[in-house]
């Protein structure tokens, strides 16, 4: 099938303007929702410039799968642990309870078709923005930023195994689908057992640090290959290959740190990300704008109520049950969790795609879902980052690594 490179061209102009008209306009918008707004712009909901072909489909969706696998590279395990990890955990609980309450609550007033869907996006959070903003205060390995880490990983995690089991493979039951998973979830974690065991086999680490840079570049090789592999896994038991992808990240990520910590794999990390965030995430985030549909929208004024509904749901989910850290964590650090783990887009933009290509999803919910996502993390990390770094003195003692 021919490729349409002028359509292409247009679409990749877009991811490379977005960044630089909002830092030239100097204002406050993360790059991803920069090219979703403009994406809107031009595609089929405003001036019609740029149209979902096979090959804008094709790398939207690997943009979408490599963007998962970055988002689970993000999740640092050996900072999950302790007391903070069972009030995390209970958190959690307490976002699943709520989530299926205002859930149903919209889907007995009509508002909804689909239950499980409004599960999926309420529970999720933006992991990568949520480490950026973490970084950046100095709270990464702090109790705050434990307890946020964990929240967001329990979250996007259900996420996605939710929607596999929403929305299946053609042809397949419910039944089978839970089936899927238990098998994915075991040879899942004999996989990452493997891969974790011959990490540190010393010839063949020191031959993958041999090939890791020049032409070789093995150990970007060696990531894009465990994400293809986990997400053909999850393929082949009839679920979402995108579960697969995310839960590739994660194992890679542990892989990574384990490297750092015995001298190296932190190149790998970044160079996997530079292959990402170059390429294939800002085509699915510009073709999530394109195929946008703003009409469907504005076409009903219980869809356009929808949207403040599901941003109040979104925060509530999130935000509520980290009350339960307040023994442990100051009223600022508390407030600031609460918003991170209320920021969204990554997993709401990927539940809205997968769940209306299965039809269980309205294009004005879908619609809506997105702009409430997208107003989250316009102004969710910005609030987290202005009220962290005005915690007072004495700063949050550091988790040990030891």
């Amino acid at each position: 099938m021919p490729i349409d490179y002028v359509n292409l061209f247009a679409l990749v102009s877009v991811a490379v303007v977005a960044p630089l008209l909002m830092d030239l306009l100097r204002l406050p918008v993360p790059d991803a929702v920069a090219m979703i707004l403009i994406g809107i712009a031009v595609g089929s909901s405003g001036l019609g410039w740029i149209r979902l072909d096979s090959t804008v489909e094709l790398l939207g969706s690997l943009g979408l799968a490599y963007l998962l696998f970055v988002a689970g590279m993000e999740v640092r395990l050996d900072v999950l642990r302790g007391n903070a990890l069972v009030t995390g955990l209970v958190a959690f609980v307490l976002s699943v309870g709520i989530a299926v309450g205002l859930a149903v609550a919209l889907y007995a007033t009509g508002l909804i078709i689909n239950v499980g869907v409004i599960v999926a996006t309420l529970l999720t959070t933006s992991l990568g923005i949520v480490v950026v903003v973490l970084k950046d205060t100095g709270m990464l390995n702090t109790p705050m930023g434990q307890l946020t880490l964990l929240g967001g990983l329990l979250g996007d995690f259900t996420s996605v195994a939710l929607i596999s089991v929403i929305a299946p493979a053609d042809g397949a039951t419910l039944g089978s689908t839970l089936r899927g998973l238990a098998i994915f979830c075991v040879g899942g974690l004999l996989l990452a057992v493997v891969l974790f065991r011959l990490s540190v086999v010393q010839r063949l680490r020191e031959a993958v640090a041999r090939r890791s840079g020049g032409a070789s570049q093995l150990g970007v090789r060696l990531a894009v290959a465990t994400m293809l592999g986990f997400a053909a896994l999850g393929q082949l038991v009839g679920l979402e290959a995108i579960l697969g992808s995310f839960v590739a990240g994660v194992a890679v990520s542990a892989i990574s740190d384990r490297g750092e910590r015995n001298g190296g794999g932190g190149k790998t990390r970044t160079k996997v990300e530079v292959v990402g965030f170059g390429l294939l995430v800002p085509i699915f985030f510009v073709t999530t704008g394109v195929t946008f549909d703003l009409g469907a929208l504005a076409d009903s004024a219980a869809d356009l109520v929808l949207v403040p509904i599901l941003l109040v749901a979104m925060v509530a989910t999130r935000a509520l049950p980290t009350l339960l850290f307040a023994r442990m964590l100051t009223k600022r650090e508390v407030l600031a969790a609460g918003l991170l783990l209320s920021t969204k887009l990554t997993f709401v933009v990927a539940v809205v795609q997968v769940a209306g290509a299965a039809g269980q999803i309205t294009p004005a919910t879908a619609s809506a879902l997105i702009t409430a996502a997208i107003i989250t993390v316009v102004t969710l990390p910005t609030a987290a980052t202005w009220t962290l770094r005005r915690r007072p003195d004495p700063k949050p003692q550091e988790i040990s690594q030891a």
